[in-house]
């Protein structure tokens, strides 16, 4: 039990694990056969884990959590805990047509703040955020039939995931987020506006980022109203990448929009995303996605079927 194992990036090292991630989520289901398991875990990014049969035990900092099947817990990023499963379910097969074996299973869902603060620039109107509002860093999610429905709805995702199927899984999380800010209102926006908070700037310009288009850093660090250093450690701090690799993948994220559903060709989307060299957007395009723009345009957009 010496070894931390931390998450999500070590699910890739566990057997019978399947992990999916993108830049800012990312979803396993874990199952484990054996009670009295005791990990240390450290979480890289917020967590929620559903106990899908069996039971656990999580020891936070905030206090012993039981959570049993059809349960969740919240766990906040940059946190250490220790994970005990205490019982495995007897029959507990998700294939009916399976030998029933008892087992230990929960649906691990990952997210960072790029994820929710998005969410946030959405959905603003539905959160009310209070000026001495203390969040909690872990929170207790109880058995209730939309929390069994969003479940069973990723599990689909796990055992068909393909590339193409991406944009739902972003649905998803939303979904998830929309859950959690109506049945825990008080203890999710508090979450929410303490993160905001440490971003050491006020709320609305943290809906802005999600909304308004910048051409460098230093526009975004003039419009937080500070330094270029300061506001790109900042900026690291809260979000987990840099400000410049932020950028970057808006603009691919409105490439590919475009490569999708525009009739523009690969020099003119280029520089409408601000890319300075098309060589350059070519060849970071393929080494993301495995293609060249030219390619994915092709397959995708019907004006160049």
């Amino acid at each position: 039990m010496d070894k931390i194992v931390y998450l999500p990036r070590d699910l890739q090292k566990l057997p019978d694990t399947k992990l999916f991630s993108t830049p800012h989520v990312a979803f396993a289901k874990y199952t484990q056969t054996q009670s009295g398991i005791k990990q240390q875990v450290y979480t890289d990014m917020h967590c929620l884990v559903i106990v899908l049969c069996g039971e656990k035990i999580m020891h936070t900092k905030s206090g012993d959590f039981v959570i049993r099947a059809n349960e969740g817990l919240f766990l906040q990023a940059d946190n250490y805990c220790l994970s005990n499963i205490t019982a495995l379910d007897i029959g507990a097969a998700s294939d009916t047509h399976q030998a029933s074996n008892p087992r230990y299973e929960a649906l691990l869902l990952f997210f960072d703040n790029v994820s929710l603060f998005e969410f946030v620039s959405k959905h603003k109107e539905r959160l009310h955020f209070h000026s001495l509002a203390q969040g909690s860093e872990v929170f207790h999610l109880r058995d209730s039939d939309m929390l069994s429905t969003i479940t069973k709805s990723f599990e689909f995702y796990i055992q068909e995931f393909r590339e193409e199927l991406l944009p739902f899984v972003s649905h998803k999380f939303e979904e998830l987020f929309l859950y959690l800010s109506v049945q825990y209102a008080r203890v999710f926006t508090s979450f929410v506006q303490q993160i905001m908070q440490g971003f050491a700037l006020d709320s609305h310009l943290a809906f802005l980022y999600c909304q308004k288009e910048f051409d460098n850093v230093a526009q975004m660090a003039e419009y937080a109203k500070t330094d270029q250093a300061t506001f790109s450690r900042k900026f690291k701090q809260v979000f987990g990448l840099s400000p410049k690799h932020w950028l970057d993948e808006r603009r691919f994220e409105k490439a590919k929009f475009l490569l999708e559903y525009s009739s523009k060709n690969i020099n003119e989307i280029c520089m409408e995303c601000g890319f300075g060299s098309s060589s350059w957007f070519i060849e970071r395009f393929k080494n993301r996605y495995h293609c060249t723009p030219k390619h994915y345009q092709k397959s995708k957009n019907l004006y160049f079927a």
